[in-house]
Formats: structure tokens, C-alpha cells, sequence
């Protein structure tokens, strides 16, 4: 029987990958967060085990496993504790971010504040030029990414990733104004742009196939269909059962940026190739809108506690919900 240890199990990835690689034959140990108990679901399905003082240190605590899956690794300080027990993991995998890519003339997500959102490809490969490899984020999974590739090691850069268990659901923007009753939704640019969305479920179940075929090296994961924003509302309330226009905010003052502004605008699209993965027999991940009812219908269990829950949205540095705004503009 293969042995898997996989990291962060109070996560939205490994909440999905736990069970698919139970389903499949495998002995899955699972490591939770600060401690956490694993999710009530995944408590048949792993064995819980304790975070040692370091990762390496976890791995070898039980004599190693076939495939460590760790969502977590952030920078090349994180890679090499990983890579200490290199001799004893038959093969990783670790997740990067689409926010490594940056343009022909080197603008990226994180830089579109002083240099402009960045213009890529209409489909971004893996070849794409990324930021250069150092501190911060993007910067820190590049130096992350360069060093698990001395490994055997898959590495998944994913996009607007979502699943039940997340910390930062974009989806919330929709989801809390469905439960509101918002009749009207006002989205900018008409709701036409494009941030390729990633499912945990299409995560794990190419990180699964990775492990089960031996495939390493870099792969995008995203949904088998970039959706705009309008069509992720869409697909939001008609999973709720809500009934919203989606109205435009294009012409509004500049001073009210935010009406409009969800978790997904962009100035640019960001849609990425999947050709790769999908070239080795992978079959593109479980749609947008197959996951909704069940994802929605986690989100709008957690309305009482959204702001512990979801404290991204707290660093928006503006009020996501702000619906006064959204009157003012749009009432007579």
C-alpha cells in the first residue's frame, strides 16, 4: 500500500486530496495547521500526526512515505526543510501560484501598483517568463519552486484557488450579497474580466495523478473553463437560488473605485494553459459550476463567523460590503 503524508489537512487542498487518495488505496497521515483536529470528514481517512520541529523532521518521525503533498511551502527556507528528507519521500508535490508570471516587460501582480496589471498571453504556458527569485511572495515561491526542482518534485502553480475549507473565499463577495437579498449587484468593466479560477478538487485530483503516474516538473491547474466575473455570479447565485441583476459600474466617479470591485477584477485577463497536464492524460479537473452547490452552501454556513473566518477580506483596506456605497451610486 502507497503512504502519503499531506500537510496543512485543515486546508481547502488537502480537504480534497485526503479523500481522493483514500478512495484510491492509500495509507494517508495527515498534518493539520498549529495543531488543529482534522476536519470531522477527513477523520476516518487519515491518520493524524503531529508537526515535529520542522517538516523534515515530521516525514522521518515515520519512516517516510511515497508522495508528500505540502501546500504550505512558501520560500526556500520552507524547500529546504522539505529537501532534508529527500531520501526518505518517493516524490513531492507543492504548490506555487500563477502570481509568479510576469509580462514581456516584467510587470506582475504584485508590481501592477507602480508599474501597471500586466499583459500576458491569451493562455499562459509554463514556459511565461516569471519574477525573479527572492523575498515576498511571488518572489519567495519562485525561490521555493527552484529549489524543490533539485527533487523529485511536482510543482502545481494554480490560480483563484476555492474550496470548502478557505481562508480567503473570493466567492464570499457574491455569496454574502445572495444571502443579503441584494437585488442588484454591481460588478466594473461590465464584469467581463477574467481571473482564472482553481478548484481544490482540480488540485488534488492532478496532484493524485502526479503521484500515481510519477509525472514531476512545473504544471498549471485551473478550472477547464476561465469564466468572467459575470459568469462566476452567475454561477453563484443560480447554485443559492438567488435571482440578481448584474449591473454596470463603469461610469462612475473615480472616487468610488470599490462599488463593483470584487475579489476577481483585474484589468488584464489571467487565463492559464493547462495543456500540459492535460497532455499526460489528466482530465482537466471538475467545472466551476458543479462545485458551486456544495461550496455555496459551506460559505453561507459560516455567515455568522465570516470575519474570524475569512480575515482576508479584512486587509481589503476598503469595505468589501459596503452597500450604502452601492446605493448612493446606483438609487435615485
Amino acid at each position: 500500500m502507497s503512504k502519503a503524508l499531506v500537510f496543512g489537512a485543515s486546508g481547502q487542498m488537502a480537504r480534497a486530496l485526503v479523500p481522493l487518495l483514500a478512495e484510491r488505496g492509500w495509507q494517508v497521515d495527515a498534518v493539520t495547521r498549529a495543531g488543529r483536529d482534522l476536519p470531522d470528514a477527513l477523520a476516518p481517512l487519515a491518520r493524524a500526526v503531529p508537526m515535529a520541529a520542522s517538516r523534515a523532521a515530521t516525514i522521518q518521525a515515520s519512516g517516510g512515505y511515497d508522495a508528500v503533498f505540502d501546500p504550505m511551502a512558501m520560500d526556500a527556507s520552507e524547500a529546504a526543510d522539505l529537501l532534508q528528507a529527500a531520501s526518505d519521500v518517493g516524490q513531492f508535490c507543492v504548490i506555487s501560484t500563477a502570481s509568479v508570471y510576469a509580462d514581456a516587460q516584467g510587470r506582475s501582480f504584485e508590481s501592477s501598483g507602480e508599474t501597471g496589471f500586466p499583459r500576458f498571453p491569451r493562455l499562459i504556458t509554463e514556459a511565461q517568463m516569471t519574477v525573479a527569485a527572492g523575498d515576498g511572495y511571488s518572489s519567495g515561491k519562485v525561490a521555493m519552486e527552484l529549489a524543490m526542482l533539485q527533487s523529485k518534485t511536482t510543482i502545481l502553480r494554480a490560480g483563484a484557488i476555492y474550496g470548502i475549507g478557505a481562508r480567503h473565499p473570493r466567492e464570499w463577495w457574491f455569496v454574502k450579497r445572495a444571502l443579503d437579498g441584494r437585488a442588484r449587484v454591481p460588478l466594473v468593466d461590465q464584469g467581463r474580466n477574467v481571473f482564472h479560477t482553481s478548484s481544490a478538487a482540480g488540485i488534488a485530483s492532478l496532484a493524485a495523478f502526479c503521484f500515481e503516474g510519477g509525472h514531476c516538473g512545473l504544471f498549471n491547474v485551473a478550472d477547464p473553463q476561465p469564466l468572467t466575473v459575470a459568469q462566476i455570479g452567475h454561477a453563484v447565485f443560480e447554485a443559492m437560488g438567488h435571482q440578481a441583476d448584474l449591473i454596470s459600474a463603469d461610469d462612475l466617479p473615480e472616487a468610488e473605485w470599490q462599488v463593483g470591485y470584487t475579489p476577481f477584477s483585474c484589468e488584464n485577463p489571467v487565463r492559464l494553459s493547462t495543456a500540459r497536464a492535460r497532455g499526460l492524460g489528466w482530465d482537466g479537473g471538475p467545472s466551476y459550476e458543479s462545485l458551486m452547490p456544495d461550496y455555496t452552501a459551506w460559505l453561507a454556513s459560516r455567515v455568522a463567523t465570516w470575519e474570524i473566518d475569512f480575515p482576508a477580506f479584512a486587509a481589503y483596506g476598503y469595505d468589501a460590503f459596503d452597500y450604502a456605497a452601492e446605493d448612493a451610486a446606483f438609487l435615485p
